[in-house]
């Protein structure tokens, strides 16, 4: 709904989630208590500027994509965190577990029917060691 939508605009947008402030565990989504310690002392937290690694992902040549094949899975961030995000600029067999990656603000999907573009956050592979992603 809209009023979800503008409610969560913040961890929507700008991939804010939380932090305890007693034991320092960021998580995405927002939480009001903390999964770790228990704690109820909370503050934003942007995963956006944070950098991950791939933990797991699947490769989908059926599933519904802008970019086919679709290309999903989770991503652990540095400094904490673990969040289910779409993979973009990489293609099927490239993507590796361990390799780092970084948010992007992108195109989720397109209805064209209703005139609608959907973005939010996909991860996308760095380079390292000679050029090759992964």
């Amino acid at each position: 709904s809209l009023s979800l939508a503008w409610r969560e605009r913040r961890a929507i947008l700008a991939l804010v989630g939380s932090r305890c402030r007693a034991c320092g565990t960021p998580q995405y989504p927002p939480q009001r208590i903390c999964v770790a310690c228990g704690g109820m002392d909370m503050e934003p937290y942007r995963f956006s500027e944070r950098r991950g690694r791939v933990f797991s992902y699947t490769e989908d040549m059926l599933a519904f994509s802008v970019d086919r094949p679709a290309i999903y899975g989770i991503v652990d961030f540095e400094g904490g965190g673990r969040f289910w995000f779409d993979f973009t600029d990489c293609e099927a067999g490239e993507l590796k577990v361990g390799a780092p990656v970084r948010m992007s603000f992108r195109r989720k999907y397109r209805d064209p029917v209703r005139g609608i573009i959907g973005y939010f956050w996909k991860a996308v592979p760095e380079v390292e060691d000679g050029g090759n992603k992964g």
